[in-house]
């Protein structure tokens, strides 16, 4: 595999660092230059066996990634080595050798990172040590940023952070100069930066049971070693740990917070496991009740000895309380207001326990409450939360965030986070198994938080890791620095992304490629696909698809073929999998749609069975061939009916629904549709305006109000408001006089405001459209919230008035902040 070019390092930066040091084979000897590698020697690794055990950490990782690069493995040290190069990495204040040249005068730019949370401070130093001709020195404000350094180095140089978990190669290279011309600082704009895994029971509890660590028989610290470092390499440092029943408890593992606390990684716990207690396998029989208004003593002795055992160590602490497992709050009481009293409690009791036996080691003791399901209402409603927790907003478990901080609300000093999902098993839908959510969404909602000072906490479902690979990597620069990746992020990520694994050969292709899998997907989910769907379908939006699925899977196996034979696997992980079944799967549903019309029945049988059969293949390759077997059991074999019909899961193969859900479903007509962005004419005010964000929606270019700031608000009829206006023609009598226009199902910003949009014809008077659904209430619009969340918009019908033969114009003016507006159908 050839190396990446380095004309491609501008475009790499959305991949790797804003850091602007660099590593390249060759560069005349000069004060900014240090030799890692020259094949034969490399330059020592220098830390103090008296920092914290992250840094040796990762700088035995750098030395593994550049042994894989260039044949050669530097020494690790905890003395200067007598003569040569050096990279020497340490924590201000807990490394001798940082200390030294701090105190020697011999490091700039010191003031940019001291007392920053996890800054890192990069430059060359000539002979830092006597004999030591120059070092690339590695500050970190604190542990996690000197660790961030060492990887940010290794990334550099060309070790992908998937090098492990997608199997993505390195490619030799003789020689590896590092090349620092400034010096340089980065820290992260989100603080608390978090992974959740989350419904492992068919992916990775399996593959780490039967395959990966067979001794274990669980995910335990061998699987969370390799999820560990896989965080420092994305910058990622807080983890809700795996926490279904068929998961051996986090906790019940004392080695495996040890290692949390080796790699430096936070601790945490989700919105129902308080006191970073998994209550899966409490026993009602012997321990009572999970109901704190019954069997308080008990409960409370559960988590004081919780955080008697695990106060010395790093971590965000959830507050609150639900019901057993993922359960709602048990009762008695049931009463609002008791409801409300009975939580406030359980948090004054929860944090006096906290007072008592956690550390301020880290700081003051973080902690945070998630009001999500049952206990947004509550909250809602009046419970009080202690200012310096940390509200954790929650999406819809689609992506769509459900409120954010009213103006009140954002000046409390524990400030606010979100908890969304990649991945997510339980009603109305579930989706566990490919990653079809773009990176676009991700964008726009949680930029969304951002801009609504939602800044503190961000945490992400990722279910199985695998094969989330695309959007978690997308969610760690985000949530590094939100201000850098813009409403058209998308392709260059991408483009950026498939170079670093695959080349930069097929990374433009290989980016439009996922563009249209992401497309597609917006879509229509594969896990929920079903023969309701396919029939509501519209003929010529189900020929459009055909099309579509059947142009994803020719363009996936040409570009599969140009792929370098050592990036073959990591192809097929990241790019070929997810590809493959999005287009087989829509391709088995629209010939089913054909077979249920009486069209060619045997032909569409047919089809049917082929791409189950090439499903079937996909899913035995990833288990048994990639890596040699590697990941056997990530994948869960195919079940065997073979009545769609008979299809009842939805969290992976097969998809379906209930018999007989199909009765009711009747094609709706064809209309003809406008892409929001073809807009003639797009008025904006000042910084606020109607912006195309590439890559979101089913149209791949829905228009966002941006930015979508409690300021970006207007008058119902303020002319100066930003407009969308579309030229069309009318018929006159007869015509059809309804507008449609697809909204992405977002929620209202914040209590107090609404989601709405002027709509009027020429200058007549304006109509005030609210966004379907956006209340968030669930019986609003019917079957909003299932349907909705499943095809990623909702639709509002406008009917106009009567309109003379000739030429109109159409205007869509901004009211509320957090409207998207993907599709439009204008009257003919």
């Amino acid at each position: 595999m050839k190396g990446i070019p380095i004309a491609l390092s501008a475009a790499l930066s959305l991949v790797t660092s804003a850091l602007a040091f660099d590593v390249v084979d060759s560069a005349p000897p000069g004060p900014n230059s240090v030799i890692l590698s020259d094949g034969q020697t490399a330059a020592t690794i220098v830390v103090d066996a008296g920092d914290y055990p992250v840094v040796s950490l990762a700088a035995s990782l750098l030395a593994d990634d550049v042994e894989r690069v260039a044949g050669h493995r530097p020494a690790v040290a905890n003395a200067a080595p007598a003569t040569g190069d050096a990279v020497v990495a340490g924590t201000l204040g807990h490394s001798a050798f940082i200390d030294r040249l701090a105190a020697e005068g011999r490091l700039a730019g010191l003031e940019k990172i001291k007392g920053r949370w996890e800054a890192t401070l990069t430059q060359v130093v000539a002979n830092p040590f006597p004999g030591v001709d120059r070092a690339f020195v590695i500050v970190g404000s604190d542990r996690r940023g000197a660790a961030y350094g060492l990887m940010q180095l290794s990334e550099k140089f060309g070790v992908s952070p998937w090098s492990w978990w997608a199997d993505v190669p390195v490619a030799h290279r003789p020689r590896l100069v590092v090349t620092a011309p400034a010096v340089e600082a980065d820290a992260p704009a989100v603080q608390y930066r978090g992974i959740f895994i989350n419904d492992e029971d068919w992916g990775l509890n399996p593959w780490a049971a039967k395959t990966f660590d067979s001794g274990f028989g669980n995910i335990g610290p061998k699987t969370y070693a390799k999820v560990f470092a896989l965080m420092l390499r994305l910058r990622l440092n807080y983890l809700w740990p795996a926490m279904h029943a068929c998961s051996k408890e986090f906790a019940l593992t004392p080695e495996n917070a040890a290692l949390a606390d080796r790699y430096g990684i936070v601790a945490g716990s989700s919105h129902c496991e308080p006191m970073l207690c998994n209550n899966i396998h409490w026993n009602e029989a012997e321990q009572g009740p999970w109901n704190y208004s019954l069997n308080r003593d008990t409960i409370r002795k559960y988590w004081e000895d919780s955080a008697t055992t695990r106060g010395d160590k790093e971590a965000v602490w959830t507050l609150g309380i639900r019901g057993i497992h993922d359960r709602g709050m048990e009762s008695p009481p049931t009463s609002v207001p008791d409801r409300i009293q009975l939580v406030a409690q359980v948090i004054q009791d929860q944090r006096a326990l906290l007072d008592r036996h956690v550390t301020h080691q880290w700081g003051p003791v973080a902690q945070c409450f998630v009001p999500y399901k049952e206990v947004l209402p509550l909250y809602d409603a009046g419970l009080a939360v202690p200012d310096d927790v940390t509200i954790v907003w929650v999406d819809d478990n689609f992506g769509y965030i459900r409120r954010l901080g009213a103006p009140a609300e954002r000046a409390r000093s524990g400030g606010a986070g979100v908890y969304w999902h990649l991945s997510y098993y339980g009603g109305p839908h579930s989706y566990t198994w490919i990653n079809t959510t773009p990176p676009a969404l991700m964008w726009e909602e949680l930029h969304k938080a951002w801009d609504n000072d939602a800044r503190r906490l961000w945490v992400i479902n990722v279910g199985d890791i695998k094969p989330m690979e695309i959007g978690l990597s997308y969610f760690a620069r985000l949530a590094w620095n939100p201000a850098a990746l813009g409403p058209d992020s998308q392709p260059a990520f991408l483009r950026a992304f498939a170079a670093e694994q695959f080349g930069a050969a097929i990374a433009a292709p290989a980016a439009e490629l996922l563009a249209e899998f992401y497309r597609l997907g917006t879509i229509r989910k594969p896990e929920l696909m079903n023969r309701a769907w396919a029939a509501a379908l519209p003929d010529a939006r189900a020929a459009e698809l055909h099309a579509g699925y059947a142009d994803l899977l020719a363009r996936e196996a040409s570009l599969a073929a140009e792929v370098p034979a050592a990036a073959r696997d990591a192809w097929f992980e990241l790019v070929g999998f997810p590809a493959r079944v999005l287009g087989a799967a829509g391709l088995i549903f629209l010939a089913d749609r054909e077979a249920q019309a009486g069209r060619d029945v045997t032909a569409n049988e047919t089809t049917i069975t082929r791409h189950r059969a090439f499903l079937e293949a996909q899913v035995a390759h990833f288990n048994n061939d990639v890596a040699g077997g590697k990941w056997n059991h990530m994948m869960p074999g195919l079940e065997t009916a073979r009545d769609l019909t008979k299809w009842n899961s939805q969290v992976r193969w097969p998809w379906g629904e209930k018999p007989g859900a199909v009765a009711n479903a009747s094609p709706a007509a064809d209309r003809a549709w406008r892409d929001a962005a073809t807009a003639d004419r797009n008025g904006k005010s000042q910084a606020v305006g109607w912006t195309p964000v590439a890559g979101l929606g089913s149209t791949g270019r829905a228009m966002a109000l941006l930015p979508a700031r409690l300021d970006s608000a207007w008058k119902e009829n303020d002319p100066k408001a930003p407009a969308l206006e579309f030229d069309f023609d009318s018929s006159g009598a007869g015509a059809d006089r309804d507008v449609l226009i697809d909204f992405l199902p977002t929620f209202r910003t914040c209590p107090g405001l609404q989601l709405r949009v002027a709509v009027g014809v020429d200058d007549q008077p304006v109509t005030v459209v609210e966004v379907p659904g956006s209340s968030g209430r669930e019986d609003e619009n019917g079957t909003f919230r299932s349907e909705g969340v499943q095809d990623n918009y909702t639709r509002a019908t406008l009917p106009l008035p009567a309109l003379p033969a000739g030429h109109h114009r159409l205007r869509i003016r901004a009211i509320d902040p957090g409207a998207v507006i993907d599709r439009i159908s204008l009257p003919p």
